[in-house]
This record gives structure tokens, sequence and C-alpha cells, in this order.
């Protein structure tokens, strides 16, 4: 793990970072760093700001492991409650550093140049149902995408993963662990109120796993997870009269496909693991041993 940190702003305006590599710690202090790291709650990328505190300290943070990076960028004030013995211990790390340390890590080019990945707004924050399968929304959440399309997913949702093929949680550890959760989350919604094309749905899950800092090989093995396997549904429009006046039913066929074996699933993920396929293929990529039935 290596995390880049910077510090700048506040009354005196001062640039000061550190970068730390836990593979040269001693075992003690890496013990401490990561321990600080999985305390944080930061699992995904996010930005937040408060805009009436002039004068604050704002904070970017890059989290650097398994081929993936979880950006942070925050001030004084939104720093997450248990994101903050982390903040501190980096601070009293940190040490003067000229204008631009940090930004080979900040800013990803690839997705600078796309736009980004979107964002999201606000925090999961969820409660397990006694079934310890089903998560009740606390607090309302949302992914803004690349295209400034908004994802809400309100207080009161209730959310468990199905959205993404059971098949395929094995290879992610869980719908909703690590940096899979966000995209998870505002998925399970989508799928559920089922108000947009199941395509646009899709697309969005993957463009939510790569905000929330999943590998561009896993991101797109999930991709394929979901677009292949994943819930689908095709909207009807009935026009009818009643009592005399124009009314517009709207029906909702499910056409979701038979659920994927644990041999596709692992077809599509040794496939990925091998091939740099663009995105905009995979609708249309056949994998061997992992076709979809029609």
């Amino acid at each position: 793990m290596r995390i880049t940190f910077v510090q700048s702003g506040g009354v005196v305006g001062a640039i000061r970072g550190c970068r730390i590599d836990t593979a040269a710690l001693e075992p003690d202090e890496r013990t401490k760093v990561e321990s600080l790291v999985a305390a944080s709650g930061i699992t995904g990328s996010f930005a937040r700001r408060s805009e009436a505190v002039r004068d604050a300290r704002q904070y970017q943070i890059a989290i650097e492991r398994e081929a993936a990076v979880v950006r942070v960028t925050c001030d004084d004030r939104c720093v997450p409650e248990e994101a903050r013995p982390l903040v501190g211990f980096l601070a009293a790390k940190a040490v003067p550093q000229r204008p631009g340390f940090g930004d080979d890590v900040m800013v990803e080019p690839a997705a600078a140049a796309a736009g980004e990945w979107g964002r999201f707004v606000g925090d999961v924050v969820a409660r397990w149902s006694d079934n310890g399968r089903d998560m009740t929304l606390v607090e309302p959440f949302a992914y803004v995408d690349s295209r400034e399309s908004r994802w809400d997913a309100p207080a009161g949702a209730v959310v468990n993963g199905a959205s993404i093929p059971r098949a395929f949680w094995s290879l992610i550890g869980g719908p909703f662990e690590g940096r899979f959760r966000n995209a998870s989350v505002v998925h399970d919604v989508a799928c559920e109120a089922r108000d947009r094309e199941w395509r646009t749905v899709h697309r969005m899950f993957y463009e939510a796993c790569r905000c929330g800092g999943v590998a561009t090989g896993k991101a797109k093995a999930m991709y394929y997870a979901v677009w292949h396997f994943g819930p689908r549904w095709r909207i009807e429009e009935r026009r009818t009269i009643v009592a005399g006046r124009p009314q517009v039913e709207r029906v909702v066929h499910d056409e979701t496909p038979p659920p994927p074996t644990a041999a596709q699933a692992a077809a599509v993920d040794r496939y990925f693991a091998t091939h740099d396929v663009d995105a905009e293929a995979i609708p249309t990529l056949a994998i061997p041993g992992a076709e979809a039935v029609p």
C-alpha cells in the first residue's frame, strides 16, 4: 500500500505532504498504518468542501493498492470522523513541499481526459435488517455520472446486492465489500426502480465502479457480468381511454436471463485478468465458456 498526503490552505497557505510505502516500514509501523486506513472508512473516492469556511486546511489523500487508487479531497470541516486519526497521523508526518507535489496520483490522466468518472454525493449509511441479507439506507446517497445524470438512492431504500449476479460475488468479496459498495448501492436501487433503460443502468454501474476506485480489469469484468447476466426489463406504455380521458399505463416486463454458473463467472474473471478490452466492446463480447443463454 502506498499513501500520498497533501495538506494546503490554512492561514499560512503552505503546502505540506508525505508519501508512505507500507512495504518499506517496520512491521509494527506497517500494522499501525494499515489499521488506521482500515478504520478510516475510506473505501471509495470522494471530494467534499465547506463553502462557508475560509482559511480551512485542505487535505488530499491517495491510497494505492491492488492496482487501484482511491482519491479523497476534503477540508477540516468535512473530514469523516472515523478518518480523523488517519489524517492526524499523516499530517504529523508531512513536511514542506513544492507546488505540484502529489499531482502524479491525485488525478488519474485517463479519467481526467474523459471528464472523470463522476462523483458520489454523501456516504452510504445503512442499517442491516434482521434477515442478515438486506440493508436499509438511513441517509440519502447519490451518484452523479460523467454526463451529470444523477442516480439517487433515497433514505429508506432497501438494497441487498441482488442486481449483481450471485455467481460473481466471490470474485469481489461480496457486493458491499470495499470499493464496490457505492456502485452496488445505486445499481441495486436503479434495478429495482426500473425507470430507466437497463443498458443505461448497467453502464452507470461500470462508471460508478471506476469512480469508487475499482481496478480497470475488475470493473470491466463486473460490467460484463451485469450486462450479460444481470437484470433486464422492457418498458411498455399502454395508452387507453378512461372516462373519456387518455391514460398511459406503464408496464414493466422482466427479461432477466438465467443466472450464470460458477464456471461462467470464473471464465469471465480469467478473461479480464489477461485481456485489455475496451469497455465499449463489452456488450457484444463473447467469452469462451461464459456465453449467456438467450
